[in-house]
């Protein structure tokens, strides 16, 4: 079930699946014994390890359907990298009970902004994806690279929960323009924010199956599911009104703040 709801959320929505596989890896190894603090960190790289494939085979399933312009997501997801990098670093090092209530309190902001304009669709003129851009928008998109990348190597959120909002509600991308402009985006950004996961040196000993904070059997069992059902996922987001695609966004953003603020 995991790998099916990853698989389809990343496909109709462009996002990674992190908001789904972070809390339940992290109740599922808790459960089993687990100390909560490598429960968490295991959760997190495991997630960061899922989303990578699973975004290739989505953005695959995209392009398969639109044949867009991929040249605008690679750009940004090079930025992506490198933010991804420094947030993954930050995560194996940090205590997160501050950063998640900040996390948690834009996501409610940012997923009732959407909700409320979700009637409001865009005319494609503010921003497109065939790199018709003028140097500042340009320079903006980056930095929003490098945030977003830093972000999802942090959280483990792959990327596209933050991104897909930001382009279609401050750039003016279509909703569609931006889900597949997602895909391409955080399938390069979760290797940045992986390495640090794969490369710590962990020394736990009562977790088996283990690469650094990645637990390869969850890894293997998951994308075994997420993987084919991203193609369903793509196909639904070209049928899908865009003002409904934006209200399930903002639904899952909502879930996801209550979830890290503890409420739920």
């Amino acid at each position: 079930m995991i790998g099916i709801s990853v698989g389809f959320a990343s496909g109709l929505l462009g996002v990674g699946g992190g908001s789904i596989l972070v809390p339940t890896l992290f109740l599922l190894m808790n459960g089993n014994g687990v100390d909560s603090a490598i429960a968490l960190k295991v959760s997190l790289g495991t997630s960061l390890a899922i989303i990578f494939p699973t975004a290739i085979f989505s953005s695959y399933n995209h392009y398969r359907n639109s044949k867009f312009d991929i040249k605008l997501g690679i750009i940004l997801g090079c930025f992506g990298l490198i933010g991804g990098l420094f947030g993954g670093l930050t995560a194996v090092n940090s205590d997160f009970e501050i950063l998640r209530y900040i996390l948690g309190t834009v996501f409610v902001i940012m997923a009732l902004n959407m909700f409320f304009k979700s009637g409001k669709t865009s005319n494609g003129k503010i921003i497109n994806e065939d790199l018709n851009l003028n140097l500042k928008k340009l320079v903006y998109l980056n930095v929003l690279g490098l945030g977003v990348g830093f972000s999802s190597g942090l959280f483990s959120l792959g990327g596209g929960i933050f991104f897909v909002p930001i382009l279609t509600l401050i750039f003016g991308f279509k909703m569609i323009e931006a889900i597949r402009t997602s895909t391409i985006f955080i399938s390069i950004t979760a290797i940045g924010g992986l390495i640090p996961y794969l490369l710590s040196n962990v020394g736990i000993n009562n977790v088996p199956f283990l690469i650094g904070y990645v637990n390869i059997l969850y890894l293997l069992i998951i994308i075994i599911f997420s993987i084919p059902i991203t193609y369903f996922g793509a196909k639904l987001a070209y049928k899908i009104d865009e003002k409904l695609l934006k209200r399930i966004l903002s639904l899952l953003l909502i879930y996801l703040a209550l979830k890290l603020i503890g409420i739920i």
